[in-house]
C-alpha cells in the first residue's frame, strides 16, 4: 500500500498539482464571498425600499383622510369621512411597523417620534373640524380650517417625511457604492489569483523540468559507473 502511495506522491505530482489546487482554493473563496456580497446587497436594497414604501403609504393615508375631511365638510356627506376613519384605525399600526423598521437607525428613530408626534396633531385637528361640522355647521368648521394649523402640521409632516426618505435614499447610495467597491475589490483579487495560478504553473514546469533532469543526470551517473 505505502509502495503504491509513493508511486502516486511523487514530487513530480505534487509541484504540478499545486498552481490547480490553488485556484481551485482561489475560486471557492471569490465565489463564496461574492455570494454574500450579493446577499447582503439584496437585503440592504429590499429594507430601504420596505422603509420608503411605508413612509410614503403613511403620507398617502394622512393625505387621503385630510382629503375626506374636507370633502365633508363642504358637502355634509359622511361617506367623505371613510378615509379619515380607516386612516384613525390604521395608523397605529402603520407608524409601529415603521419604528421597526428603522431601529437600527438613531436619527431615523428620532425623526419617527417627531413624525409620530406630527400625525397625532393632524389627526386632532381633523377632529375636531369634523365634529365643529357636525356640531355647529359648516361656518363654525371653516373657520377652524382657515386658521391653517392643519396646512403647518401637514408641511411639517411632509417635511419629516421628506428627511426620512433623503435618509433612506443615502444609505442607499452608500450601499450600493459600497457593494460595487467590494465588487472590484474581489475581482482584482480573482485577477491576481490568476497571476499566481499562472505563475504557479510556471514554477511547476520548471521544478518538474528540473527534477527529471536531474533524474537524467542521475540515472547516466549510475549507467556510466555501471
Amino acid at each position: 500500500m505505502w509502495r503504491k502511495w509513493r508511486q502516486v506522491l511523487t514530487p513530480l505530482n505534487i509541484i504540478s498539482t499545486l498552481p490547480l489546487l490553488f485556484a481551485m482554493l482561489c475560486g471557492g473563496y471569490l465565489s463564496y464571498r461574492y455570494n454574500i456580497l450579493l446577499r447582503e446587497n439584496r437585503d440592504l436594497v429590499v429594507h430601504t425600499y420596505q422603509v420608503i414604501n411605508a413612509i410614503d403609504g403613511l403620507l398617502i393615508r394622512l393625505e387621503d383622510a385630510e382629503t375626506g375631511q374636507r370633502g365633508y365638510i363642504i358637502t355634509g356627506d359622511a361617506s367623505y369621512l371613510a378615509p379619515y376613519e380607516r386612516t384613525s384605525v390604521d395608523l397605529p399600526n402603520a407608524l409601529a411597523a415603521l419604528d421597526r423598521l428603522v431601529v437600527d437607525n438613531h436619527p431615523q428613530v428620532s425623526r419617527v417620534a417627531s413624525l409620530r408626534a406630527a400625525v397625532t396633531a393632524k389627526i386632532d385637528e381633523l377632529e375636531t373640524t369634523i365634529r365643529l361640522r357636525q356640531n355647529k355647521g359648516f361656518d363654525a368648521a371653516r373657520s377652524a380650517v382657515i386658521t391653517n394649523d392643519g396646512k403647518r402640521t401637514m408641511d411639517e409632516i411632509r417635511a419629516i417625511v421628506g428627511a426620512m426618505t433623503a435618509e433612506e435614499k443615502r444609505l442607499l447610495d452608500n450601499r450600493t457604492a459600497d457593494a460595487a467597491k467590494t465588487e472590484r475589490l474581489i475581482v482584482g483579487v480573482a485577477f491576481l489569483g490568476g497571476i499566481l495560478s499562472l505563475v504557479g504553473r510556471a514554477v511547476a514546469v520548471l521544478a518538474v523540468s528540473n527534477y527529471r533532469r536531474r533524474r537524467k543526470t542521475k540515472h547516466e551517473n549510475i549507467s556510466g559507473r555501471g
